[in-house]
């Protein structure tokens, strides 16, 4: 210590001399670890200085003292590395704080989710530990089980939920989010009993044998019971719940988040959370396109107001892979035995509303990203962009393909061709490998499974995404899953497709920044650059490739303010995070109480049948496909009449 202090005194007085030169007085210098900065000209650091919120320079250490002066701040990385903040390439982050905020089901490693015995205990404990939840909301909300994981294989049902409590509507959504599973309890909230006539689009499981609903719900009848139970949200509600969803996102070193399908009525709220000034980091909305052109066409815009901004228009054409919803060009390897053997799952959005939702896009100049999985999908998404190239010329508009799981080799071809930007999803190789191995695709296609050695092979970039709530907003599993493709069972899915570590982490900051068409102002360490910036306990460089996802995030800084600091931070309950706010206030507990206060269902329809009004109005003839679009789907009401007490 004396030593490096003594080092430091030295070149203090070095750069003095330097000093009386020097216009520019940092507000802080970083030094004492290694720097990582994403600029190929100078991809490593001693120091950086910055002023105002932004990068005033990046070097040696003795260069940034230059710009030391009696105010500024000297924080000592004790070792640790700095690299820039991450850029969340695709996610959901008003749902990232549902899930924050609702007992945790996940399966191990994100949570102890892995029997119907484990979810009946999280679910008991959850409940004696937030009364006040309970009572607020008159309900308890599990999200993240997964069958696929469960010692059981199988859904839970209606009776083993019913074990965990009789008295309060427990309804609990798959990890997938095509589905969830109800108490007794929460099917007469919902008006679902045996005498309910199937949903279109979607299927009351049954007891074997009888009518009587066995408590799982797919699709139409899932949204039907999800805004059952959540009837009760208002504006500040959900305006918490956002909040909730940025503080968890940030302590996963993420600066800048993403809304990747968007209401109005969300929108709206997330910008008035902004506008009051308690967005701590930046998130940029795209709504859903098929919903409200006007909207996207009135407020999309490449410039942050308060850290929020509308960045263009979402589209959604199939479904999840793992839930066998995806549109493929084949059928599945090994569907479920209620599927034919030529099943291929099916599109969302209909090819005519496809080619029209691209050609307005292109039309408008607005960017357009598009949920696609399946290879029939992903067709389709070619198709219509091409046409539209054809039509409107080729510019930068940057759009962008989301997911890609089952993408042909072809099709990448298609990608560079087009100048299309692929968003890939390669946690799906950790968490979901061995099932799409197994079942979904089989053991050769499995290989390719968000194919990033394709995609470089061509010279393209790429950014790498987690979907929370698909997955959890984890940047570390995210590198390495991109770097490792190893499976739950310690398979490697793809080793073809591993990429090296500055790769990974450039798809995590560097190329969603230009995603978003941000790379002036983030995703690399450069003069000018806002002070967006991530501290991890060790350099991801340097250690073993195997333990990627042992590192930690340290503190999330934006604009040269600490956001997250994980030694201050509040305590984490089942893996997932959330801080106290101003003056003790618990942010869940505040979201669950809100949502009491919201106004009651209009007298002239039941609960089910304004829900059933509202899905029938609003949401067809077309549907979605990830976990998150279902959710927002299902609070589409809620949000829409929120947005309006704001008005």
């Amino acid at each position: 210590m004396t030593s490096r202090i003594t080092i430091l005194s030295t070149l203090a007085v070095l750069a003095s001399l330097a000093s009386a030169q020097s216009q520019e007085v940092a507000d802080t210098i970083y030094e004492g670890g290694p720097i990582l900065t994403m600029n190929d000209a100078a991809p490593r650091a001693e120091a950086l200085a910055v002023k105002d919120g932004r990068i005033l320079a990046v070097g040696s250490l003795a260069e940034m003292l230059a710009y030391q002066g009696d105010a500024s701040e000297l924080r000592d990385l004790e070792g640790r590395a700095m690299l820039p903040g991450f850029v969340d390439a695709h996610g959901h982050v008003m749902m990232i704080g549902l899930q924050a905020m609702a007992a945790n089901l996940l399966p191990a490693p994100d949570g102890t989710g892995n029997s119907v015995a484990d979810l009946q205990q999280i679910l008991r404990d959850y409940i004696a530990a937030n009364p006040e939840r309970i009572a607020a909301v008159d309900a308890v909300i599990g999200f993240g089980y997964d069958d696929s994981q469960l010692a059981e294989l199988r859904h839970p049902t209606r009776d083993e939920l019913d074990a965990v409590s009789t008295d309060v509507p427990v309804y609990i959504v798959h990890q997938s989010g095509h589905l969830g599973v109800a108490n007794s309890a929460a099917l007469e909230v919902a008006g679902i009993g045996p005498d309910t006539q199937e949903m279109e689009g979607g299927v009351i499981r049954r007891e074997s044998g009888g009518a009587r609903p066995n408590g799982v719900l797919e699709e139409t009848p899932h949204f039907v019971a999800l805004m059952s139970v959540l009837q009760h949200l208002d504006a500040e509600g959900m305006m918490a719940m956002f909040r909730a969803g940025t503080e968890l996102i940030a302590s996963y070193g993420y600066t800048t988040a993403q809304e990747g399908m968007a209401t109005t009525g969300q929108a709206k709220l997330m910008e008035a959370v902004a506008v009051s000034g308690a967005l701590e980091i930046g998130v940029v909305a795209y709504p859903d396109v098929l919903v409200d052109r006007d909207y996207i066409a009135e407020t999309h815009s490449r410039d942050y107001v308060d850290r929020f901004r509308v960045g263009g228009a979402k589209l959604t054409i199939d479904g999840s892979p793992q839930g066998f919803t995806a549109w493929r060009d084949r059928p599945y390897y090994n569907p479920p035995e209620n599927l034919r053997a030529d099943y291929v799952g099916y599109h969302a959005a209909s090819p005519d509303d496809v080619f029209d939702a691209i050609d307005w896009a292109f039309g408008k100049g607005i960017q357009i990203l598009t949920h696609s999985n399946g290879e029939a999908a992903s067709d389709l998404l070619l198709a219509a962009i091409e046409t539209a190239e054809k039509k409107y010329g080729m510019e930068d508009r940057r759009p962008v393909l989301i997911h890609g799981q089952f993408l042909r080799e072809d099709q990448v071809d298609g990608l560079k061709r087009l100048d299309v930007f692929p968003s890939l999803f390669p946690m799906h190789t950790f968490y979901w490998g061995d099932w799409h191995r197994e079942r979904t695709v089989g053991p050769v296609n499995s290989n390719n499974i968000s194919p990033t050695g394709w995609v470089l092979q061509r010279g393209m970039r790429f950014s790498t995404h987690h979907d929370a709530p698909v997955a959890f907003p984890d940047s570390m599993r995210v590198l390495d899953a991109t770097v490792t493709r190893r499976s739950r069972s310690g398979d490697i899915i793809g080793p073809e497709h591993r990429v090296d570590v500055m790769t990974a982490l450039k798809a995590m900051t560097l190329w969603p920044a230009w995603q978003h068409f941000e790379e002036a102002e983030k995703g690399s360490l450069e003069p000018g650059k806002l002070a967006d910036l991530v501290i991890l306990s060790q350099d991801p460089t340097a250690v073993d490739p195997e333990t990627l996802d042992s590192l930690q995030v340290m503190q999330t800084i934006k604009e040269d303010v600490v956001i997250y600091d994980r030694a201050t931070a509040a305590e984490q309950d089942g893996g997932l995070r959330w801080r106290i706010g101003p003056g003790g206030v618990d942010t869940a507990a505040a979201f669950f109480q809100k949502a009491a206060l919201a106004a009651e269902i209009p007298s002239g329809l039941s609960p089910t049948q304004r829900l059933l009004a509202t899905r029938i109005a609003e949401l067809t003839p077309h549907g979605s496909g990830c976990v998150s679009d279902y959710l927002v789907n299902a609070l589409a009401p809620a949000y829409a009449r929120a947005a309006s007490s704001l008005e």
